[in-house]
Parts: structure tokens; sequence; C-alpha cells
């Protein structure tokens, strides 16, 4: 039986029908910002107090918000380019947004990447432009703040090289340029690395160079941000010599049969349908796989209550996204992408409405290891 999708936190929202979660880890974050942030304010504004806490978590706050709508701009791209989107997560790496990818374009994925920076570019000016209206003081802070806060986010996010929204535009442009989605991938997984040392320097190079110390807090800063810019950079990189061999690999040598059935079937009917080496998919009211049939809990029913036992009660439902449609001679890029995408070890596949059979990640492993 397969594992439910696990929850990459606690659900707070959703935009679109599109759940929106926020990880533990956020948690993190937000008292290392009250850390920082904290006792800068309480020196400035002594005549506040321990008020001066409260106002830094809620900066921490309008981060949280900031990232929430710049992953929910590419959410909403994302559904309007017809591409299922599974969940929206902040966390401890910031945010990101999970969709289905292997139907997107170049020009769909550059308009995916960009919106989320777009939306942070917007808020920046929107709120720059309300600064005169707010109140002087802590009203008027927050509120720069949040400007700030918005046009560091997008600013940052177009620097051209994964795993940034700026090396999308790179891999975008590239799979335009070459016809190939992983030579994007590659040449943005390097851009991203270049942009890694880039930071570096300007974190540690610039006072250096100008002959002023460095702080230790800029250090620590530096070394946070180089270390999840290097590690998404790299793992582009090695994702797209993984597909690039993926590539040879067609459907058809890696599919299972499968079975499929109405979620109102009955077990009698079903089993006579049934044979040795098919797995038994559920397909939901518009034919769609839903759900898996679990062998272990059809063999804890009696054979006669076959009859009375419906599909429904011995199968389990399966993570949105685990279902991909392809044709037999397409390649298994959009497998391993809904494997990736979703933590699944199997994938129904339909083609044209109709289903094909399944995929196991144990028959794409050896599939590779034959070329």
């Amino acid at each position: 039986m397969q594992p439910r999708e696990r929850r990459p936190g606690v659900r707070v929202a959703s935009v679109a029908g599109v759940p929106v979660y926020i990880g533990g880890s956020w948690a993190l974050i937000a008292v290392v910002l009250v850390a920082l942030i904290g006792p800068s304010i309480s020196r400035t504004r002594p005549d506040i107090g321990l008020w001066a806490y409260a106002v830094a978590a809620l900066i921490a706050l309008q981060l949280l918000v900031a990232v929430l709508v710049h992953e929910a701009a590419h959410a909403i791209a994302a559904r309007a380019f017809g591409l299922p989107v599974l969940r929206i997560v902040a966390d401890l790496w910031g945010g990101h947004t999970a969709f289905e990818s292997g139907r997107s374009t170049p020009g769909s994925a550059a308009v995916i990447a960009v919106v989320g920076p777009l939306a942070n570019g917007v808020l920046a000016l929107v709120s720059w432009l309300a600064l005169p209206a707010a109140q002087t003081g802590i009203p008027n802070t927050l509120l720069g703040g949040f400007a700030f806060l918005n046009a560091a986010l997008a600013g940052f996010n177009l620097l051209p090289g994964l795993p940034l929204d700026g090396g999308q535009l790179v891999e975008s442009g590239v799979w335009k340029a070459t016809g190939s989605r992983t030579r994007g991938m590659i040449v943005a997984g390097w851009c991203g690395r270049a942009v890694t040392v880039l930071v570096m320097l300007w974190f540690l190079g610039r006072p250096a160079a100008q002959g002023r110390g460095i702080d230790l807090l800029d250090v620590a800063w530096a070394l946070f941000i180089a270390s999840f810019l290097w590690a998404g950079a790299s793992a582009a990189i090695r994702g797209g010599h993984a597909l690039e061999a993926v590539n040879q690999v067609r459907l058809a040598t890696v599919l299972r049969p499968a079975l499929g059935v109405r979620h109102d079937e009955h077990l009698d009917d079903v089993l006579a349908r049934w044979t040795t080496g098919q797995v038994i998919v559920v397909l939901d009211d518009q034919d769609k796989p839903a759900a898996l049939v679990d062998p272990e809990a059809v063999g804890h029913v009696p054979p006669g209550r076959y009859g009375q036992t419906g599909v429904s009660a011995v199968s389990a439902p399966q993570a949105a996204g685990w279902s991909v449609e392809a044709g037999p001679e397409d390649d298994i890029v959009p497998v391993v992408v809904a494997m990736q995408t979703v933590g699944a070890t199997l994938v129904a596949v339909t083609h044209q409405g109709r289903l094909l059979g399944v995929v196991t990640s144990a028959d794409v492993n050896r599939a590779m290891e034959r070329l």
C-alpha cells in the first residue's frame, strides 16, 4: 500500500484551491529575526521597552507575508497554464511552490518564474507610495520595512542562477535556444554557482576591499545564503545530468500492467477481470487514477464477502499529482518528475484519457542501471 503524502507543515490557508503550509522550520527564521532585529529597535527606540521585540516579530510576519505572496503568484501562474499545483510551503529556506512541470514549455516556465519577483516588486512599490500617508514612528518604520523586504526579495530572486527565479529564466532561455531542458538546467546550475561566489564576495570581499572589518553577523548570513544557493545549484546540475540519461528510456519499457476499476465496484467483479501481475487502480468519476487497491487489505476479506465489499474499502487514496499523461513512446521524464514532486514510489500513467499502466521507482532504477 502506498503511504499518503506527508504534510510539509501546518496548513494555514488555500489559494485557488492550493493548500498553503507553514513548515515548522519557519519558526527558526522568526526567532533569529526577532533576536537580531529586536535589540537594534530597542536601542533606537528605548521609549517602547520590550515592545521592540513585538515590532521585530511583526517584521518577521511581514517577511512571511512577502514570501507567501511570492509563492502564490507562482501557483496562480502555473494554474493559468493548466499545470496542477500541489502545495505552497514556507519553511527555513524561504518558500517553494510544488507543481507538475512536465507539460510546461520554455515560455510558460519563464512566466511562472518571473511573476514571483514581480509580485514582490508591486508590493514594494505600493508600500513605498503609501509611506507619506503613514503615521510617523513605528507604523512608518513597519511600512518602510515592508517595502524594503519586498524590494530585496524581488531583486535577490532575479539573480541569474538556480535555485532562484532568475535561474529559472536562464534555464528557459537555454531550453528555448537549444530545445533541451536538461541543458538549460545544467547551464542555470553553473550560473547559480557563479552567483554564490558573487554573493560571498559581496558580503565578505566588499568590506575588505573598502578597508572595513568583517562583521561576524555578515559572515553568518553569507554562509547561510551561500550554502542554500550552492546546494540548489549543485542539485540542478546533478538533476540535469540525470535527466539526460532518463531521456533515453522509453515509457513502454518500464510500464507495468494495471487494471482500472470504478470506485463503486465490488471485489468479486474486479477479481473476475484481474490477472496475475496487474496493479488495480481505482478511477474517480472522471476516470482519472485516484487510489490503489491494497492486496494486503484484500487478503483480510473472506472470499464469501467479496460480493458485499466495495473496492473503496480496500484501497488507499493517492496524493495529488501521482498520475501523469504520456504515451508509450515518450520518455520517462514526466514520471520521474512526478515521483520527485509527490514523493511517490509508484506513478499511474494515462494516455488520451485511458489508463496505460503504472511505473515504480524500482523499475526506473533498473532501467537506468542498464544504460
